[in-house]
């Protein structure tokens, strides 16, 4: 059995017992075995599109209908009324619509798009999904007020793309995390071994004073340790090397409204 080690929150590891877990507030652990995973994995039942299966077969009136259909069967779609969509994360699709301009057989075409949504939509809850995304380009945004009209809502944009959602289990509280919900930042405590002095920097905009500890925003994908050093080479010219992470300063309200994470290196 997995072996449950300390009391301290967040990230434990049990290598003996294979199993992960995460402390929340609350004390309450949660198991990952993956032992367990295949054993207690359950198929639902396979929902047919095509013309050629009748409500019987459906039903399971059709011995072969009652068989067990394998991971990779696939129903088969009318996409002639639907929009294309591919599997997503979490047991959810994604239509993602190309940045290009449209044509005579645009499956995306802006008179026929809703009506392929609200049946795409229909065709996600047969199929017992979880959600269903949207990505359109800015040069598709004509097509923003259908989706938004059957109940989809933004979550992100980045650059030219807006990502929008719905949420298909009306009464069931939605699990779909917020985009960006921290920032994270990083500040350098830079000491000169031979003078024992600690390098402070100070801004020409007098957003602090009077002096500072270097430091700034991390990138999206960088590591922590490579953050803090080019911060420090940006603002000072001065080349370091990381040692160790010293205190974290978690605060809310800054920039965009985001939350905060500020490590001191």
């Amino acid at each position: 059995r997995p072996k449950i080690v300390g009391r301290a929150s967040g990230l434990f590891l049990d290598s003996a017992g294979g199993s992960f877990g995460i402390q929340q507030p609350s004390h309450t652990f949660f198991h990952f075995s993956p032992r367990q995973t295949r054993s207690q994995s359950q198929y639902r039942t396979q929902q047919f599109f095509s013309s050629g299966k009748s409500s019987n077969e459906v039903k399971g009136d059709n011995p072969k209908a009652q068989q067990q259909p394998s991971q990779d069967d696939e129903p088969e779609y009318d996409w002639d009324v639907l929009l294309p969509f591919q599997k997503h994360s979490h047991n959810s699709i994604k239509i993602t619509i190309p940045d290009e301009e449209p044509t005579s057989d645009d499956p995306f075409h802006i008179d026929t798009f809703q009506t392929k949504l609200q049946t795409t939509l229909e065709t996600a809850r047969t199929l017992q999904k979880n959600a269903l995304w949207l990505t359109v380009p800015l040069s598709r945004s004509a097509l923003l007020p259908f989706a938004h009209a059957l109940g989809l809502r933004y979550h992100h944009a980045q650059n030219t793309t807006a990502t929008l959602v719905l949420w298909l289990h009306p009464h069931q509280p939605s699990r779909i995390p917020e985009y960006a919900t921290h920032q994270v930042g990083v500040g350098a405590v830079v000491i000169h071994p031979p003078s024992n002095k600690i390098l402070c920097v100070r801004e020409k905009r007098n957003n602090y004073r009077p002096w500072k500890m270097p430091g700034g925003l991390v990138e999206l994908g960088e590591e922590l340790d490579e953050a803090v050093v080019r911060e420090v080479w940006e603002e000072t010219g001065v080349k370091t090397r990381f040692r160790s992470v010293l205190g974290v300063r978690h605060t809310h309200g800054m920039q965009f409204g985001r939350s905060d994470l500020y490590f001191v290196c």
